[in-house]
């Protein structure tokens, strides 16, 4: 297993100069890769961007696609639904240029969320043809449903087209009461579906009335030892991707909270490897 670091840990999608955020603080994270978010405002003038993060130190094995195309997906108009596979081609052609290889998709999000499956499930095979055109293996995240949970969600997806794959996300499963579940859904292991993994803690609530949390690895209650023990039963081969945000509301960094989830890391996954120093 490896370890990430998800550019939206340190950056704001307001911020029109964010990838020189990401150029700046790749030189001081010690992990193998770094999961890129795409932001909205590179849809206008992606090429910039693509150019100046080829020069980042570290690689973009993983690419979270933008997350407005869940929301599209979502909506009754077929000209919306249509809207959001153009903006996943958009996404697909950064991707390749970047090196990527994981396209992580919010097949839903809000306002419809998954109250309408079917309409959410509709583009999903042209969403893998674009895919596999641009050498990208298409992982859907377990979000938070309003009607269903993200596992019988992502079984869906998988049943209506088998060559989706998954990426679960410790706090939305939590949140569902499903991190144990994840590991006694025999489906999902037998065919090798989960291809990456998002880490950040739970402690019971995803936002109160001041905003979003995001916690960090021990700052909630998920055993994460039990969790990458569990990983590793399963034959989990991909990545860890840390994706709790550390960056307050006036854009400053806490380098060193993001620092010390990256070597927690590192340690659960070096726990019990014989010849592996903690």
């Amino acid at each position: 297993m490896q370890v990430l670091c998800s550019t939206g840990a340190f950056t704001r999608s307001s911020d029109p100069h964010c990838h020189e955020v990401i150029l700046k603080y790749s030189q001081e994270f010690v992990a193998d890769g770094l999961e890129i978010m795409f932001y909205p405002r590179w849809y206008q003038e992606p090429e910039p961007v693509v150019r100046a993060l080829r020069t980042c130190k570290l690689p973009f094995p993983v690419m979270h696609t933008e997350k407005s195309i869940g929301e599209c997906f979502g909506s009754g108009d077929a000209s919306e639904r249509e809207q959001g596979v153009l903006r996943f081609e958009q996404n697909c052609i950064f991707a390749q240029q970047l090196g990527v290889e994981i396209a992580v998709l919010h097949l839903w999000g809000m306002p419809s969320s998954d109250f309408h499956l079917e309409y959410n499930l509709q583009p999903l095979a042209r969403c893998l043809d674009l895919a596999e055109q641009y050498g990208l293996t298409l992982a859907i995240e377990t979000i938070p449903c309003n009607r269903a949970d993200p596992l019988s969600n992502v079984k869906q997806a998988f049943e209506h087209d088998p060559r989706a794959r998954v990426a679960l996300d410790t706090e939305f499963l939590a949140w569902h009461d499903q991190l144990e579940a994840v590991f006694t859904a025999s489906w999902l292991w037998q065919a090798k579906l989960v291809r990456h993994v998002h880490l950040k803690d739970h402690h019971g609530l995803l936002a109160s009335s001041e905003g979003r949390y995001y916690l960090h690895p021990g700052e909630g209650h998920i055993d994460f030892h039990r969790f990458v023990r569990q990983l590793k039963a399963a034959e989990f081969e991909g990545a860890l991707s840390l994706e709790a945000r550390a960056v307050d509301s006036e854009g400053e960094i806490d380098v060193a909270r993001i620092q010390t989830s990256l070597q927690f890391m590192r340690d659960l996954i070096a726990e019990g490897e014989p010849g592996r120093e903690l």
